[in-house]
């Protein structure tokens, strides 16, 4: 029997299974929101604003985008995003260019000061995960790694599938 999030034992066989998927589920929903709100928060140095945090983080990931092309990846409403972009831009954090394909539009690009301070938020929440998993040993880190991979594989997976239906 394995231990659940929440310290509960998981059951031994599936007879024991259906009753108790539920509260597995519930304790890992609860496991990745305390996880997402404690990325989310301002960790002491943070020169980015959470909410804008994961705007940067896309375009430093993916490269230059028009808004729209950045609030259909991000899942928020143009007007949002366009706002939080305007935040950035005053910040110095982005650089705003020509659309190759249509010069009338912009594409939002990380400007070298919007990198570094990117750069600076993962190094800070690297160094926070590093510590939460810094006593385990090196197998579990491993296989928490190989889960959690395969975890958001099949919930991207999902998603897309969920979109398209």
């Amino acid at each position: 029997m394995q231990t659940t999030l929440t310290g509960r034992r998981a059951p031994a066989d599936s007879s024991e299974g259906s009753a108790d998927a539920s509260s597995v589920v519930d304790s890992v929903l609860h496991a990745l929101l305390s996880v997402g709100r404690l990325m989310r928060q301002p960790i002491d140095g943070d020169a980015l604003d959470p909410s804008t945090f994961w705007l940067l983080k896309t375009v430093g990931h993916q490269g230059p985008m028009r808004v729209t092309e950045l609030a259909g990846t991000s899942h928020l409403d143009t007007s949002t995003v366009s706002r939080h972009v305007a935040q950035l831009d005053r910040a110095g954090l982005v650089e705003r260019t020509p659309d190759p394909a249509d010069r009338r539009a912009h594409r939002i690009g990380l400007s070298p000061e919007g990198r570094e301070a990117l750069d600076n938020a993962y190094h800070r929440r690297r160094t926070l995960l590093s510590r939460g998993i810094g006593t385990w040993d090196a197998a579990d880190v491993a296989q928490l790694d190989h889960l959690l991979g395969r975890f958001v594989n099949d919930v991207e997976n999902l998603t897309a599938d969920l979109e398209q239906a």
